[in-house]
């Protein structure tokens, strides 16, 4: 009678990520700094890739990631915009093994109050500084090419009105001009 006998050796384990921070798939309602994934034996520094994309595709990790023992941490550029965002790792463990996956989050922040300098220029028109006050009048209002450049209009706007005016003007005058000599030319006929 044959029987088989199992010879058990030690279970070959490979580095397993254990958790990140932000968890795959959570929305995070506060601004991040960095990621982190533990894995379930150390990594090999050497070895360690985070990529880390934003909406629209930008990289948004800063610098190399950190490693100490199983963990990986990726720092991130300051002040992330809202939106879905992708965790790209590629790790060695120490005994050489390989390991890739791809986790995603999504950033919903509020959004920061702004200062009081970024409010009061917000409140400025665009074409009226706070320093210079409204007409009160009508007769305080002027369209001269220069008034027209100091409210914001822009010099090469008005440049391109004049330039328009004195070609109507020359043509018109060329225009009288040939009028007049033909004219007088018939008259001598």
């Amino acid at each position: 009678m044959l029987t088989a006998v199992s010879v058990g050796g030690p279970a070959v384990a490979h580095a397993a990520l254990k958790s990140s921070d932000p968890k795959d798939g959570s929305t995070v309602k506060e601004n991040i700094s960095s990621i982190e994934l533990v894995f379930s034996e150390d990594i090999n520094a050497r070895y360690a890739t985070v990529v880390v994309t934003g909406p629209g595709g930008a990289k948004v990790a800063d610098g190399k990631p950190q490693v100490e023992g199983e963990t990986v941490t990726q720092a991130l550029k300051p002040d992330l915009a809202n939106g879905r965002y992708a965790i790209a790792f590629r790790v060695v463990s120490a005994d050489g093994h390989p390991v890739a996956e791809e986790l995603h989050f999504t950033l919903n922040a509020p959004t920061p109050e702004p200062s009081p300098s970024e409010t009061d220029s917000a409140e400025a028109s665009p074409t009226q500084s706070p320093a210079s006050p409204l007409p009160s009048s009508p007769d305080q209002v002027t369209t001269t090419p220069a008034a027209a450049d100091s409210a914001g209009n822009g010099g090469a706007t008005s440049f391109i009105v004049l330039l328009v005016v004195a070609a109507l003007v020359l043509i018109v005058g060329v225009v009288v001009f040939l009028t007049g000599r033909r004219r007088a030319g018939d008259a001598e006929t």
